[in-house]
């Protein structure tokens, strides 16, 4: 029985290794989720910044000029890091709905956040790259344009996007490190559990059985006899 048990024990250990696997890679493309999200929020920022410069009345043309060529290689920085990927040749930011994978018995995460959580799509959310291209182009107008009321209104919603998104990783990240400690104390459990089972002195326990098999042999002997003489005694 030891033994038999010890088989599923061992088939459990194979199982929370693969859950060691899943976290360490769900771990990994967290964190370079989130310093790609870090990078990206600074950027959301200093263009915040710059639309506020060239909004201002004391902003001349050939000012916000300056400032459309800042807002340019401030929108390729952030397109380099929407479109970063990661040692192995994946997007950080996932291109479609990031899969799922079991970090702990009954447990399963996201791998990581959709590109379009955070630099939207014509169908969700604000498109960011569109956006912010748009405010570049006002600025290096012949008669340089600020932005408008509207503009700054969409700024705070790309802003509040990218936030999100932070916010979503984060959320990814506690759920991970609660299932980690999850797996950890059962695959301790289970640990215990093998070394109870498996330490067991097999010699001891098989000549444990062979002597109670005798007893039982032995007792049946005796009952069959009995049977027997009840019934010569009944005839």
């Amino acid at each position: 029985m030891a033994a038999g048990l010890g088989v599923q024990i061992i088939l459990d250990k194979g199982q929370f290794a693969m859950f060691k696997v899943n976290q360490d890679y769900v771990t990994a493309s967290l964190a370079s989720t989130d310093t790609q999200l870090n990078h990206i929020q600074r950027a959301v920022q200093s263009f915040q910044q710059l639309m506020v410069q060239a909004g201002s009345d004391a902003s001349g043309p050939e000012a916000r000029k300056i400032l459309g060529q800042q807002a340019g290689q401030l929108i390729s920085l952030i397109d380099q890091l929407a479109n970063a990927k990661d040692a192995n040749g994946q997007y950080v930011l996932r291109r479609s709905t990031p899969g799922t994978v079991l970090v702990a018995p009954s447990i399963e995460l996201e791998t990581g956040i959709a590109y379009v959580d955070v630099m939207g799509s014509g169908s969700q959310g604000v498109d960011v790259a569109t956006f912010l291209d748009s405010i570049r182009d006002k600025l290096l107008l012949p008669t340089p344009q600020g932005p408008s009321i509207a503009d700054f209104e969409t700024m705070k919603v790309v802003a509040n996007q990218v936030t999100s998104a932070q916010v979503k990783a984060g959320l990814l990240q506690n759920q991970l490190d609660s299932a980690i400690e999850v797996n950890e104390a059962q695959s301790t459990n289970v640990e215990m559990e093998r070394s109870t089972l498996l330490d067991t002195d097999l010699a001891e326990a098989t000549a444990s059985l062979a002597k109670s098999n005798a007893l039982l042999q032995a007792a049946q002997t005796i009952m069959s006899r009995l049977d027997i003489n009840n019934l010569f005694t009944k005839l």
